[in-house]
């Protein structure tokens, strides 16, 4: 349009003036016409831009306000966590026997495992442990002096109750408010039906070995369903009240067929693996628990291990408060230290192979996904062990005192003393029968460490000691514990009412202060003046000598035989061959040595024998009752070897025969019996190397 009338202005006009100016005019660009803004216009500017800044300011703070709402909801998920780790599961009939620990607690005595395990003994010295020697005259001090039971009464107090762990199973089952872990998909459940055929046939091999010729049609039937194909197994999440129905009642016809007297062994296992492959659903925790306690408590310990195997190392369960109580119970009816020692690694998350089986993360997910360092990062719950961060499992008070059990029934003294005193010092109440049951094993033992681990712990923490004396309801029991504790000291030689030499506190790392003010503490639990000494005669002290030395040399053949297993593990190919020929011949060396040092100590003792002029018959060698008892004691005496008052003063300590002469010796027995017994353990020893 400017262009046209650009044109028209440069036309040829016919001379109008008119005409001309209307045509310059049109052909002439407008000029712009600058006007004054209104009142509305710099108030919409205004409030734009008042509300734009608001908007940007706002975005921030609710940035802002996002994530110290995440960082909130963090510290609730913890709390709640914390008070579901502290929370108690009341029986039916009013006992907290599911009780869960605090996390203080839990982190306390998870650390005290992780120490027993990394400072375990050697498997042959856990295997064949450092005993004291079988003596009559032992064993009758050990009863009259410092009050042992005997060994049937305290088996009683070993044993586990079942039917409380059958009543927890039981209740775990109805829980409706806790969820385990089950298959989401196609492929899960694949597997897990896969695994399933794999129990059932270990189950029907092991069952080969019992009632052979035996009629067993379950048996047939189960394995003509495994020969068929794979079990129809669905999601439990499609009816979830109904699976849980379906296996409350599975597991309890598996208990039933288990306990059934009228059934040979082989018809029992077919019809549990019949049962297992026609459920609905894969058999959760819930079904090994029921069945690995079943088993142990029948006494079928083969089958117990096929499930505790599979669900370590095939199936991905989650285990539940029972489940680690009935594991550990199985690896100790199976006698398996090493086992048992891998499930307390598996419970603290030292052991990289399988852990607790409750959840693990691996180190790349943590870099990819920063949300969840504050996850890893959390020490308490969990470790870092490879390049996998492992859960500790939660521990309740059964679980405890089941671990304190296993300690003990491998004769693991010292390390059943160092778990007591963490769960005296976190609070963890252990059973009366479980303390006393520590310290009835303790004292029969004659274990020193364990002794002398207790003394330094009681008198450098009087909040333990107080706790382990509040034990019981009545006078009694807090007395007996008095009385054991004293009995523990006097074998690590603290019990005397002489004043105790200040290197020995300080050899068992007591400071003379702390000793005095727990032995004060003990007097005044025995209602005593604080300065009492407990005087003794010559024949206590006599006494307390003699097992005193028992316990010593205990303690000693332990460090001979550690010695031994450490020789022997420098020999693997680990080493070089130049180190490992050295150290044979060190060893050999110091065989030949030890060979030399026997023969001698042999030979001299023999030449001694000779020395006896009149040598009386014992009445158990040829049947002569009518020996006078003062004729024994004569020749008893006679020859300086076998009195019992050089004994307990410890002189005819330097050698190792003579040693082990002086605790089997008993003046009632002649010395030509004596002679026999060290005649039969000379040829031991020499068959042994």
């Amino acid at each position: 349009m400017q262009t046209i009338l650009s044109r028209a202005g440069q036309a040829p006009r016919g001379g109008c003036k008119a005409c001309s100016s209307a045509i310059n005019t049109l052909g002439k660009r407008p000029a712009a016409v600058r006007r004054k803004p209104t009142f509305a216009e710099l108030f919409t500017a205004c409030y734009s831009s008042m509300f734009a800044t608001a908007a940007l300011v706002d975005a921030i703070r609710k940035d802002d306000r996002r994530r110290e709402l995440d960082r909130q909801l963090d510290e609730v998920r913890k709390e709640i966590a914390d008070l579901q780790d502290g929370r108690q599961s009341q029986s039916s009939d009013g006992e907290s026997r599911g009780r869960w620990l605090g996390l203080g607690q839990m982190d306390e005595l998870w650390r005290s495992l992780k120490k027993i395990y990394n400072s375990r003994p050697y498997m042959k010295e856990i295997h064949q442990p450092a005993t004291i020697s079988k003596c009559d005259l032992i064993e009758a001090l050990k009863h009259d002096y410092y009050g042992c039971s005997s060994s049937r009464l305290r088996n009683a107090k070993r044993e586990l109750d079942y039917e409380i762990l059958e009543s927890a199973i039981m209740r775990e089952e109805g829980d409706t408010g806790r969820f385990y872990r089950e298959p989401r998909n196609q492929v899960q459940l694949l597997r897990e039906s896969m695994n399933t055929e794999a129990l059932v046939r270990k189950l029907l091999e092991r069952s080969r070995f019992y009632a052979k010729g035996e009629p067993a049609p379950s048996l047939e039937k189960a394995q003509t369903l495994l020969r068929e194909g794979s079990p129809g197994f669905t999601f439990r999440s499609i009816d979830a009240v109904r699976a849980q129905e379906n296996t409350i009642l599975l597991n309890k016809r598996l208990r039933a067929l288990v306990a059934a007297s009228n059934l040979n062994m082989k018809e029992k296992i077919g019809r549990i693996c019949y049962n297992l492959l026609i459920s609905s659903h894969p058999p959760d925790v819930h079904t090994y628990n029921t069945l690995i306690v079943a088993f142990n408590k029948s006494g079928h310990h083969s089958f117990a291990e096929a499930l505790v195997a599979s669900f370590f190392h095939d199936r991905l369960l989650q285990p539940t408060p029972s489940t680690f109580i009935a594991i550990l119970n199985h690896y100790q009816c199976t006698n398996n230290h090493g086992k048992f020692l891998r499930a307390l690694a598996c419970i603290t998350g030292i052991d990289n192979r399988t852990g607790a089986k409750i959840r693990r993360r691996h180190v790349s997910d943590i870099n990819r996904n920063p949300t969840l360092l504050p996850w890893a990062l959390d020490s308490k719950r969990r470790t870092l062990n490879g390049e996998w961060i492992w859960d500790h499992l939660p521990l309740t008070l059964p679980l405890v005192e089941e671990i304190f059990s296993g300690l003990l029934h491998f004769k693991l003294f010292d390390q059943a003393a160092t778990f007591l005193m963490s769960c005296m010092q976190c609070g963890v109440r252990l059973s009366l029968d479980s303390v006393k049951y520590f310290f009835d094993e303790c004292i029969d033992a004659l274990d020193w460490k364990a002794a002398a681990r207790l003394a330094s712990s009681l008198a450098r923490s009087q909040t333990a000691l107080q706790r382990l004396l509040s034990y019981g309801d009545g006078d009694e029991d807090s007395s007996y514990i008095v009385g054991r504790i004293r009995v523990l000291l006097d074998i690590c030689g603290l019990g005397g009412p002489n004043h105790v030499p200040k290197s020995l506190l300080a050899n068992l790392r007591i400071s003379g202060p702390a000793f005095a003010k727990l032995l004060d503490t003990l007097a005044e639990e025995e209602g005593l003046p604080p300065d009492a000494s407990r005087s003794r005669g010559m024949t206590d002290r006599h006494k307390s000598r003699v097992l005193q030395l028992e316990s010593i040399w205990k303690e000693y053949e332990f460090v001979r035989k550690t010695t031994l297993s450490i020789e022997s593990k420098l020999l693997y190919p680990d080493f070089s061959p130049a180190f490992r020929t050295s150290m044979a011949l060190y060893i050999g060396q110091r065989a030949a040595q030890r060979s030399e040092q026997l023969s001698r100590e042999f030979t001299q003792f023999m030449e001694t024998c000779t020395l006896v002029k009149t040598v009386p018959q014992s009445p158990l060698e040829d049947g002569d009752a009518t020996e006078p008892s003062a004729d024994r004691s004569t020749s008893s005496e006679s020859t300086g070897f076998f009195n019992y008052g050089s004994f307990v003063d410890g002189k005819p300590a330097g050698s190792r025969l003579r040693q082990m002469l002086l605790a089997w010796s008993n003046p009632l027995e002649s010395e030509a019996g004596v002679l026999r017994r060290i005649a039969v353990s000379f040829e031991r020893m020499m068959r042994s190397g």
